[in-house]
């Protein structure tokens, strides 16, 4: 059974008048909003803000995001308000503003995940190739399959360190005028990442893989 909020987001999608919605604008209100009515706008707001983030939560099936895109879709539509025309229907107006927003939204978060999975990946190969380089030519290629691995499992903020400091050969004081830290606690934290990979390595021969 549809819940009331999938229902008003059901009817969100329907691009046309009638008695789905109570449409709440009128050229009397949208005038008294445009004279600075904020409690008029306020009506509105409540009147469809159920409807607005049941479409958006169906196509963002984020309740947070949802609530966020939905915010900034009626601060759009008030700053747009002038552009309303009556013989349209507000309900469906609105959520051809939210429909734009989620789509600008997920492009944001897809170039967000692209440019961290980019930079992850590449901050792996640096770490990786620093760790290798005081190993024996011959070392078995599993072994370094193994610590490619753990290293993987590194935080972000450690796997930064390992590459400052082995990587691009930064003294502990340039990492930490860098990272704004005491050389003190530079120190200690990669002590503290090389006994975690070292710990790592033991356990994924013993298993016969990296957990």
């Amino acid at each position: 059974m549809l819940t009331p909020l999938a229902l008003r987001a059901f009817f969100c999608d329907k691009v046309h008048s009638g008695p789905y919605f109570s449409d709440g604008m009128n050229p009397f209100t949208q005038q008294r909003i445009l004279d600075g009515d904020l409690d008029a706008y306020g009506e509105v707001v409540r009147e469809h803000q159920d409807m607005v983030l049941g479409y958006a939560l169906r196509r963002l099936n984020d309740w947070t995001l949802a609530e966020e895109v939905v915010q900034l879709t009626f601060i759009r539509a008030y700053q747009r308000l002038a552009e309303f025309r009556a013989e349209e229907e507000f309900g469906v107006w609105l959520c051809v503003t939210c429909k734009y927003l989620i789509l600008t939204e997920l492009e944001k978060k897809r170039r967000e995940a692209n440019n961290l999975t980019n930079y992850r990946e590449q901050l792996e190969v640096e770490v990786a190739s620093a760790l290798t380089e005081d190993l024996e030519p011959d070392v078995p290629a599993d072994q370094l399959a193994r610590l490619w691995e753990c290293v993987g499992k590194l935080g972000r903020e450690a796997a930064d360190l390992v590459a400052l400091r082995y990587f691009n050969k930064r003294s502990c004081k340039e990492i930490a005028e860098q990272k704004q830290r005491t050389v003190s606690w530079v120190t200690t934290t990669l002590n503290r990442i090389r006994k975690t990979l070292r710990e790592c390595m033991e356990r994924s021969f013993e298993t016969g893989g990296a957990s």
